[in-house]
């Protein structure tokens, strides 16, 4: 059998993780618990396992490409916890499938192969940006999982990443599920919001969610928009142009991408540091990014580092600016996230601006950009009316 010194196997898969949350599974647990367990990790943070499944909570909202490399250790394996920002611990099962799962909502699944038998997991994360939405679809942040056999003692407390200038989220004590109907075909289904529990015909209920649909779009979704980044938050904010946007055509689509990731980075002010302007170029020359934004995380890495300077025992030593948001007198802004780092969200533009997709493209980096601008996206919009010949607003 294999000692600490290197582990068994070894492989790296990618996941799509939207929703803060992803599962892992060693092939016998119950789908039906998984609720539960999100449940208890949301009320005792990172994490909640029932040896069996384990559910991981992520800072980032979504990553819809992330880095996960699952090891197989003979024993105990070397501690490295000072490197990661995140790290829990637990058992898990694995069952005569020989495969570990790994699941997050929507669309998100892949699998490794795992040897059948009782191990202690370690789940550890870093590269992380913000608690929440991360200024991107892909904001870099990568996770390894270790395994190796359950030798009887009690898995390690976890560490919780706490975010400069912010900390850690509140737990959130596990609510009482209302139950909504007595067949197996509701009619009815329990709502509690503001003004308590009331009872709607499920029919009703449908209605008023389509309604609060149509109230977040500012109208019907919009069909070529409905599956991209921002789409919803723009056309909430700015129906004319989102709808405008949906009709460019794709040559316009990918001058929008780039366009807006230069306005991201000109505004987080980091268009001029000559690694960050050499991409840029890169992109508007359609050639491929340099080192290091063929990894995002190095590049998130060599952000930080140049902005808030080296991590020691005491912590990380803040030497970056948080731009303050201005609360509005008139709609909500749905871009306005208060305080934030600009360079964090605006970095991750340029790879974004160069998605295969030019839809896609263009709506993930626009939507970043106007995260930068937060207070001031009006200013955004109107440059993007100015630059593409759209009436004003």
């Amino acid at each position: 059998m294999s000692t600490a010194a290197g582990p068994i196997s070894e492989e790296t898969v990618k996941l799509f993780m939207d929703y803060g949350q992803f599962c892992i599974d060693g092939g016998l647990g119950n789908p039906d618990e998984e609720i539960d367990l999100l449940d208890r990790a949301l009320a005792a943070h990172p994490f909640a396992s029932d040896g069996l499944a384990m559910v991981v909570l992520s800072p980032h909202q979504n990553n819809f490409r992330m880095l996960i490399t699952v090891q197989v250790w003979g024993a105990r394996p070397p501690w490295d916890r000072n490197e990661w920002q995140q790290v829990c611990e637990a058992r898990l099962r694995v069952g005569p499938e020989e495969t570990l799962y790994l699941s997050s909502p929507t669309d998100g699944a892949a699998d490794c192969p795992v040897p059948e038998g009782e191990y202690l997991i370690e789940v550890s994360g870093r590269g992380f940006i913000n608690y929440g939405w991360p200024g991107s679809t892909k904001p870099g942040d990568v996770w390894r999982i270790r395994l190796w056999p359950d030798d009887g003692s009690e898995p390690l407390q976890a560490v919780q990443w706490s975010m400069p200038g912010y900390g850690v989220p509140e737990d959130v004590p596990i609510a009482e599920r209302s139950v909504s109907a007595e067949t197996e075909e509701c009619e009815w289904v329990t709502v509690i919001d503001e003004d308590g529990p009331r009872h709607l015909h499920i029919s009703e209920f449908r209605e008023q969610a389509a309604a609060a649909e149509r109230q977040r779009w500012g109208g019907d979704p919009i069909p070529e928009l409905r599956d991209c980044s921002g789409a919803e938050e723009l056309s909430g904010y700015d129906r004319a142009l989102a709808e405008a946007i949906a009709a460019m055509g794709e040559q316009d689509l990918r001058r929008l991408a780039r366009w807006s990731a230069t306005q991201a980075c000109e505004k987080a002010s980091i268009a001029e540091r000559p690694w960050v302007q050499a991409a840029l170029t890169a992109l508007q020359e359609g050639r491929p990014l340099p080192p290091p934004f063929d990894d995002m995380e190095a590049a998130s890495a060599r952000l930080h580092d140049e902005d808030f300077g080296p991590v020691d025992e005491g912590g990380t030593e803040l030497v970056a600016s948080l731009v303050r948001a201005h609360p509005r007198e008139s709609a909500p802004n749905p871009f306005d996230l208060g305080p934030i780092h600009r360079a964090s969200f605006a970095l991750p533009t340029i790879v974004d601006a160069a998605e295969p997709e030019a839809r896609d493209a263009a709506m993930t980096t626009l939507y970043a950009t106007a995260l930068v601008f937060g207070p001031e996206v009006d200013v955004l919009l109107a440059a993007i009316r100015t630059e593409f010949g759209l009436p004003p607003r």
